[in-house]
C-alpha cells in the first residue's frame, strides 16, 4: 500500500465519520416535545402572582422558577408528566397527567394556599 493509498482510505473514513456524526446530532433535532406554561396564584392574598414558586417534574431533574407575574414555561418531550408546584410556607400541590403532545400546553393558573398549623396552647408537650 503506497502512502497516496493510504491517504486517500484515511480520508474516506473521516467523511464517513463525519456522515455519521451528523446523522446523529440531527436526529436529536427530530425528538418533538413542546413547552408546558402556566401560572402561580397566591391564594391567601387575592390571588396576586407567586413570583419564584417552584415547578418540578416528578421523577425527572426538570424544573422551573416562577417569574415575577407568577408564569413559568416547561420545554418536555411528548409523553405523561405529573407537575409538582411548591413554595416555602405553602401546601404544595401534584397536577397529574400533563399530557404533552407536539402542541403547546398552556395550564390553568395554580392556586397554592398556606400552610395552616393549630397549636394546643393548653398542652405542655413540645412534640407539635
Amino acid at each position: 500500500m503506497t502512502f497516496i493509498e493510504f491517504l486517500c482510505i484515511k480520508i474516506i473514513s473521516m467523511k464517513i465519520l463525519t456522515l455519521v456524526f451528523g446523522l446523529l446530532i440531527s436526529s436529536v433535532g427530530f425528538a418533538q416535545g413542546a413547552s408546558v406554561q402556566g401560572s402561580v396564584l397566591d391564594g391567601d392574598f387575592n390571588k396576586e402572582p407567586l413570583a419564584f414558586a417552584n415547578v418540578k417534574v416528578k421523577g425527572l431533574d426538570i424544573n422551573a422558577e416562577t417569574s415575577l407575574d407568577g408564569a413559568f414555561e416547561l420545554n418536555l418531550l411528548e409523553g405523561k408528566y405529573t407537575l409538582v408546584i411548591d413554595f416555602i410556607g405553602y401546601a404544595p400541590i401534584e397536577i397529574e397527567e400533563v399530557v404533552v403532545s407536539s402542541t403547546d400546553v398552556i395550564l390553568n393558573p395554580v392556586v397554592l394556599s398556606t400552610l395552616k398549623r393549630t397549636y394546643d396552647l393548653a398542652s405542655n408537650s413540645d412534640d407539635q
